[in-house]
Order: structure tokens, then C-alpha cells, then sequence
């Protein structure tokens, strides 16, 4: 069973339901890391960047002091320590306004537990596009039955509730649905992130005649099927998995054993004290041969 992600308590009017939030999606990309020719991991190192895309188009100003780009370093690799980093939000072309990480923190929404719902709705009246991030809201071991009743409940009545919630620093809006035995939490994004269809209308002489849009129905009704989700397969995926099973690997080098490890330590210890015991029976073995040998004499 995986394990929670958050845990705290859903409330609809009075009465509280403690619950846990799980991961209901696990992405399946194929990652690839950076190499060298030896197979060698590349590392990214923090540089100051001295030609600030201008083709940006800029955001609305703020009244916050503007920092303007520094001038060009002698040495442009030079390493910025991360000390020195701050978060820099770009308000017009190479010109930022500078944060603190504490700042930044500072402005983080008030840290909840509750999942309080402030609406429910008729499933069929949000918009998918709206969605976002899919988790599994299941009840704590004392909390089965009141959580069973709100389930139910919504089952029947074809609803959803709309609710805020707080994860990892972030404020979401979300909508719960009864899914399976369990309740389905959807992460929302908010309207004013969502890009309108601003797109010409076709034209008059465009437009379908109605025996189009019937043999287009025709061919609709002809290839609708109940659907199943396992039937679909991401065939990318498939074939890069494919390439990379067949490929060699490379024999990188490997890294000299750290010696701050507490097993690699042992395993040194050990090894040690066995070459040791060894090389103390090879000496006492071979004083013992010419002793031998003058007995025999």
C-alpha cells in the first residue's frame, strides 16, 4: 500500500471526517540521464548568465525596487555560490525583482489540515478543463462509517464537492467525487489560468449541411464502443524501452569507495583483519620449514 502524501480531516458543515490523500497517478516516462563519452554523469554548475533574452515579452511592472543586471564578470564560468541565489521574478527585459528564499517562504499560504468544502455541484457542470492532478481521498480506520455516508450520498446525487486544500506549500482548489470505494481529489486550476479558444469562426460557405452531419453521425454511431482504458498502451514508451534493453551498457568508472560509510567501513574492517590472520599463518608456516628440515638432518 503506498503510502500518504497528507493527512488531516474533510468537513462539510459540521461534521468532520479524518482522511489521508494517496497518489492515484504514477507517471511512466522513460528518463535519460546526462553522460560524457566514459559514461561519466554530467553535473550542472550555477553560472551567471550575462545575455538576458530580450525577446520576452514583459510582465506588468510592480512597486517593488527593480534589480538591473550586474555588469558582465570577467569571467563568465565563474560558480555562483548558492548562498548567493536568490529568486528573481522578471517584470520587464533583464530587469528582476530580487526575493530572499525567506521572503519567498514568507508569502506560502497558511499551513492546513482541512479539507473544509465550500460547495457541492452536479458532476456534469465542471468543465474538464479545469482538472488537474488526480489523488485518492480514503478514510483513517475511525472515520469509515461517516466517510461510507458522505459517499453514498454523493453517489446518489450525482454531486461533487468543491473545496480548497493546502499541499506542499500550495494552495489548490479541488473537486471530490465518489471513485470505486473510495473518493477521487482532483486538483483545479483556477479560471483566470485558463487559455480562451480565440480562434477564427469558419466561415458561412464552411458551415456542414445537414446531410454531412448525418453521415458524420453515421460513421460516429459505427465506431462507438464501451471504453477500456487497457486497451491503449503508450507505444513510445514501449520502443524506447525496447532500444534501451538492447543497447550495451557502459562500463563507467566506478567511484573509490567512501570511507565515511558505516558499511563500507565494517567491510574494510573485516577484510582487513582476514588478510591479516592470513598473512600471519603464511609467516608462521614458513619460519616453520627449515626447523623441519634440521630435525630431519
Amino acid at each position: 500500500m503506498p503510502n500518504s502524501i497528507w493527512s488531516g480531516s474533510l468537513s462539510f458543515g459540521l461534521v468532520v471526517i479524518p482522511v489521508r490523500l494517496y497518489p492515484a497517478i504514477r507517471k511512466k516516462v522513460v528518463r535519460f540521464r546526462e553522460l560524457d563519452e566514459r559514461g561519466r554523469r554530467v553535473r550542472h554548475v550555477r553560472v551567471p548568465d550575462l545575455e538576458p533574452d530580450l525577446d520576452m515579452e514583459a510582465p506588468r511592472a510592480f512597486e517593488r525596487p527593480i534589480v538591473r543586471p550586474s555588469p558582465p564578470l570577467p569571467d563568465r564560468d565563474e560558480e555562483v555560490d548558492y548562498r548567493e541565489i536568490r529568486k528573481g521574478y522578471e517584470v520587464a527585459p533583464g530587469q528582476y525583482v530580487s526575493f530572499s528564499r525567506e521572503e519567498v517562504a514568507a508569502l506560502a499560504p497558511e499551513r492546513s489540515r482541512v479539507i473544509e468544502v465550500e460547495q457541492f455541484v452536479n458532476a456534469d457542470e465542471v468543465d474538464p478543463i479545469y482538472f488537474e492532478s488526480r489523488y485518492y481521498l480514503a478514510p483513517d480506520r475511525d472515520a469509515v462509517k461517516s466517510f461510507q455516508l458522505l459517499h453514498d450520498a454523493m453517489s446518489r446525487s450525482g454531486r461533487m464537492a468543491i473545496a480548497p486544500i493546502t499541499i506542499r506549500s500550495r494552495r489548490y482548489l479541488s473537486a471530490i467525487r465518489p471513485h470505486g470505494e473510495v473518493m477521487l481529489l482532483t486538483t483545479m486550476v483556477y479560471a483566470d489560468e485558463v487559455t480562451p479558444a480565440e480562434f477564427p469562426t469558419p466561415a458561412a460557405d464552411a458551415k456542414p449541411t445537414e446531410r454531412e452531419i448525418k453521415m458524420a453521425n453515421m460513421l460516429i454511431d459505427a465506431l462507438t464502443s464501451p471504453f477500456e482504458a487497457r486497451a491503449y498502451t503508450d507505444e513510445h514508451r514501449a520502443r524506447v524501452l525496447k532500444a534501451i534493453e538492447e543497447r550495451r551498457p557502459i562500463e563507467a568508472p566506478s567511484a573509490p569507495p567512501s570511507p565515511t560509510r558505516v558499511m563500507d567501513l565494517m567491510k574494510a574492517l573485516e577484510a582487513s583483519v582476514k588478510a591479516a590472520k592470513a598473512k600471519r599463518t603464511a609467516t608462521r608456516e614458513q619460519s616453520a620449514k627449515p626447523k623441519m628440515r634440521r630435525a630431519r638432518a
